[in-house]
């Protein structure tokens, strides 16, 4: 027989929790990426043609590799982010109040019970916790445990499982 007492995670889906968890996630998501080399190699490409375009006094290519640029630069996140939050504003989770009770067995939200063998790992980003689930990101701050014991606990609990991953 297992003593191994739950977990209690609660704290409010507010826009402060959403923009944490939209920085970090897409930091951690964008580090973790084989797409940034790609794009690196475009980066590459179009400061070449700024090159080009100067030398050549071609405005069409310079105009080209300049919004390449921006969009890599600023662009994607400004556009990500923006969909991120209309998705935020939308949602019928936004400020209320996220409880989970995480036990060796599986992870309980209300009626929703979600084994760890759907868990695709916990990643510690900053002091939160973004847990990965098949095509879903869940954030847990910091604040959300009741002691720093429990979030311990959670993380160990994670690399029991072979779940924890450490950036």
């Amino acid at each position: 027989m297992s003593t191994f007492n739950p977990i209690e995670i609660s704290y409010k889906w507010d826009r402060e929790n959403f923009e944490k968890a939209f920085s970090n996630a897409y930091t951690h998501q964008y580090k973790n990426s084989a797409r940034r080399y790609i794009g690196w190699f475009f980066v590459a490409l179009a400061q070449f043609g700024v090159v080009g375009a100067l030398k050549g006094g071609s405005v069409g290519l310079l105009m080209l590799s300049t919004i390449l640029i921006f969009y890599w630069y600023v662009g994607k996140k400004w556009l990500v982010h923006k969909r991120a939050s209309k998705a935020f504003e939308n949602s019928p989770l936004k400020n209320t109040i996220i409880k989970l009770q995480i036990s060796e067995k599986d992870i309980k939200q209300n009626d929703t019970i979600l084994p760890w063998e759907k868990i695709q790992g916990l990643v510690p980003v900053e002091d939160d916790i973004l847990l990965y689930q098949a095509d879903k990101t869940f954030y847990i701050p910091s604040n959300a445990f009741k002691s720093v014991e429990d979030k311990s606990r959670l993380k160990s609990l994670a690399k029991e499982k072979g779940k924890f991953f450490h950036v």
